[in-house]
This record gives C-alpha cells, structure tokens and sequence, in this order.
C-alpha cells in the first residue's frame, strides 16, 4: 500500500505541473453529478439541423464509454456453461471515469428480471439501481439495455447465449444446431416472439413489457439515466427475410407497443432502439428505415463491427472507406428516423494488429460527432479477449488501446457542435450557439503494480484557445488508486461565448 501511495503522489505531482496552466480541484463532486442531471437526459429537436443528446443544462453530450456484461445471466448448464462475465463494483465506475469515460451501457437480462411468471425480482432490480447510483457520483450516463442474444440463455450451447426466461421461450420443438451463427431453434423462439402467442394467459410482448416497465419504474428517475433500450440485436423469424418485411411487420410494431407501453407507465426518459440484427451484416438500414413513431425522445442505437465479423469477417486491415460507408448510413438511417444516434457497441480482437481499426473507428466517431460505448469493459480470461482492463484493473499489456479509448475530447459542449478531432496531441472542436460551460476530457496518467515511473496514456492537454485568444480553464482531477494501478485524470471546463468558435486544446 505504501507503494501505491508513493505512485499516486508522484502522479499528482506531474499531473500539477502538467496542468499548471488551470484551477484544479480535488475529484468530481456527487453533489455536482447529480445536479448536472437534474431534469434528464434527453433528445433535443432543433429547428433546421439534426437532433442531439442533451444533459440536464441542455448542453451537447457527446458519450464517450464501454459496455459492462456483469449483469447478464448466460448458461451455466453442465457441458454448455458460458461465464465470461465479472461483477461489476463502485470501484469499477470510479476507474472508468478515471479513463475519461462518461457513458455505461448496462444490458440486464428479461430472464433475471422476471425467472418466474410473473414474479418481479426486487433483488434483481436493486442492484441495477446501485449501478446507477455509483455512475453518478461519477459523471457517468447509463444505458440500460434489455439484452438478448440467440433470443434465451439455453438456445446456443457454450454460445454467448442470453435473454428471455425459460418460460417465455417456445421452440416448437425445433433443434438447435450448434455452431451455426443462428441456431434453429432460436429462430424458432423468435417466431412465437413476433406472432406474439400467448403464455401463461399473456401474449410474449405484454410479459416483455411489463418487465420494461418494472425496469422503468425502477432507474427511470436516476437522474444519470441515458435511456432504457428496447432489445438488443433484433432477429427476424427466418433469416432469409427481406429487412424491410421484418422491420414493417414485426420489429417496428413490436417497438410501437414498448414505446406506448413505458410512455402510459409515465416513463419519460429516453427510449433507445437498435436495427435488426442483419444491418451488422450489411452496415445498412437506409432500405428499411423510416419514421415510425412520432416520440420525441428516442435514440437509434447502431452496432458498427465493419470488418469483424461479415464482411470480411476478422479483417483488422478494413479500409475506411467501408467502415465510413456504415458511419455515413447510420447518420442518414438517423435523419430517416427522425433521431440522433448512437455507436452503442463496437469492440474487435485484443492482439495489435486490430488497433488501427480501432484508431479508424474512433477518428470517425469524432468525424460524425456520434457517441459511442466500446465491447466490452472485463472478461473472465479464457473468453475472446475483447476486455478493457483486466480483472484487477490493470491495464492490458498493450496499452494501445486504452490510449484509443481515453483519448482527450469533448465531454460536453453548449449546443451546437458542429466539428470534432484530435490529432496530434490537439483536439479541435467547432461550436455555434448560446454559449456557457463546455467540458473537455483532457487525459490521464496511469501508474501500475510493480512500476514507479508514472506515464501518460496520451498528452495532457493544458493550454486552451478560442479562436486563437488564450483562455482560462479549470481542471477537475478524477483521482483512482488501488494496490495494483493509480489514475489520475483530468475533466477540463471552459466557458465558451455566444456564436460560432473554434476551441483548441494543446
């Protein structure tokens, strides 16, 4: 412990020379997260240009962060057990923001939610809740997600199997075949999930609901909420369907019922929805997407994997040009829509040779001006090697891709921004609007077991310009210390006049 205190002053000792040119003040305030939140986070529908994603103040945020599977129940039947999931822990949100993020999407399975028909797990319910409450005394937004993959947790033997409970699940029978990328019989249980048949007295999507709305009326007034999200990675009842068919008939209506039903449970958070799984396969929706609904607070949520898996699937070396045509779609799927839109999973391989698609991926959320969530935040080892950090923490042994990830930028900026990069040690962004307060993440330095050389994961960005005049700025350190690894971070507010600026941080 002695060491780890001797690292951590060695750390504030070079971040404070590092940003002597700001005002800094001890970690992030409680108080102060959970009054920057205090009306919601919302979608906000200027006139003559795209919607965007609003804190409490009405500022721009731009979510920068990862998804955490801790809260997933995967099989664990004899001889098709898949565990790769570690709990998640107040310690876990305090590192996270000490890397600069300020977004977790959290899936929660239906199947934990409600085991039995209809029977509500409090327990269950509780510990979502906790998650928030920590996120928030760390300036970190929270996407709940209602996540499923190959629709139940027994569908895809020793798979990444998750979702509806065992009693909402009707395969007609139908056998699985293992190691197809879509068993049959879990196509079989989202057919009788999409002609809605009845169960136990309800129709399937009426039991869904009603955990939804268990789950809305228990986090929908944290005030770090992000939104609750429908379903992840929706799959039609035969994968041979034309998208268009399966959006019209049953994804859209099925999003039209959950919409309806959290609005008159007197949700009014935020509602987030995800394409059918097939546009991760074709990097478009444009075919199918439209305007829906006329809800004014929704978030399309898009999964950009160009190259990881179709096509070509496992290719670190993906020009840009594909990944920005599947940028370039979402934006125009979201115009369609009517909605801002989110890249709320990407992830890829763990070894280097993925890290410049990860540098690609990145240059071109920054281009669109897109939030973000990276796949995924730990893993038990022996799983596919896509975590951030490892089960203590501690960064993995090529920290390549926490400097990607940690990278200085906007946090959030008054409406609008209109620009974003960074590129060589200066991140730019453009602005026009009313003015006021903007924060910034500016980096981190990181210390780790068995090392007393601190290092920064990227350059510390101490010196602020607007349009080419000094500015002040005040640096909020965000401080992490355990035995193994030492944060020190810094979150960086400047105030921005009325009108069009360009803000330059070196």
């Amino acid at each position: 412990m002695r060491l780890s205190i001797i690292i951590l002053l060695s750390i504030l000792g070079l971040l404070s020379m590092l940003v002597s040119a700001c005002t800094s003040s001890l970690r992030t305030n409680p108080a102060e997260a959970a009054v920057m939140n205090k009306a919601g986070i919302h979608v906000v529908h200027p006139v003559g240009s795209a919607p965007y994603i609003a804190d409490a103040s009405g500022n721009q945020l731009l979510l920068r962060g990862v998804n955490s599977n801790a809260l997933i129940q995967y099989s664990n039947q004899p001889g098709c057990s898949y565990q790769e999931e570690i709990p998640l822990s107040a310690s876990d949100l305090s590192e996270m923001s000490a890397l600069g993020f300020n977004f977790l999407r959290l899936p929660v399975s239906q199947s934990r939610i409600e085991p039995v028909a209809g029977k509500i797990s409090t327990t269950y319910l509780s510990r979502i809740k906790q998650i928030l409450q920590w996120a928030a005394t760390n300036h970190i937004a929270v996407l709940v997600d209602m996540h499923q993959d190959h629709y139940n947790r027994h569908l895809d033997c020793g798979g990444e199997a998750d979702g509806a409970p065992d009693w909402a699940t009707i395969t007609n029978s139908v056998p699985c075949t293992p190691k197809e990328i879509v068993d049959a019989c879990a196509q079989a249980a989202f057919k009788t999930f999409w002609e809605n048949k009845t169960v136990d007295g309800q129709p399937l999507q009426t039991w869904y609901l009603k955990a939804l709305t268990a789950l809305s009326n228990t986090v929908g007034k944290e005030r770090n909420l992000a939104g609750i999200e429908l379903m992840n990675e929706p799959l039609p009842s035969d994968v041979l369907m034309a998208p268009t068919k399966f959006a019209n008939t049953q994804l859209y209506p099925f999003y039209q019922r959950m919409i309806h039903g959290l609005r008159s449970a007197h949700y009014k958070g935020a509602i987030w929805f995800e394409p059918s799984i097939l546009r991760d396969m074709s990097h478009s929706a444009l075919a199918e997407a439209h305007r829906f609904s006329s809800d004014p607070n929704l978030i399309y949520a898009v999964h950009t994997y160009t190259g990881v898996f179709f096509p070509p699937g496992g290719n670190p070396g993906i020009s840009f040009l594909t990944m920005k045509s599947s940028y370039q779609n979402a934006t125009l799927e979201a115009t369609k829509f009517g909605t801002p839109w989110v890249a709320d999973e990407f992830g890829a391989g763990g070894n280097s040779a993925w890290n410049n698609w990860f540098s690609e991926e990145i240059s071109l959320q920054n281009s669109y001006t897109v939030g973000s969530a990276v796949w995924v935040w730990k893993q038990a080892p022996g799983f596919y090697n896509w975590n951030v950090v490892r089960r203590d923490g501690t960064l993995r042994n090529n920290i390549q891709r926490i400097r990607l990830l940690s990278q200085p930028h906007v946090d959030t900026i008054p409406p609008r921004l209109l620009s974003t990069s960074y590129n060589n040690g200066r991140l730019v962004a453009t602005v026009d609007g009313k003015g006021g307060t903007a924060t910034f993440w500016a980096t981190s330095i990181v210390s780790q077991k068995n090392s007393t050389t601190p290092q920064l994961l990227e350059k510390s960005l101490t010196t602020v310009h607007i349009d080419g005049s000094l500015a002040p700025g005040k640096c909020s350190m965000v401080i992490y210390n355990t035995p193994e690894i030492s944060l020190a971070g810094c979150r960086l507010v400047v105030h921005i006049p009325p009108g069009r600026h360009t803000i330059v941080l070196s």
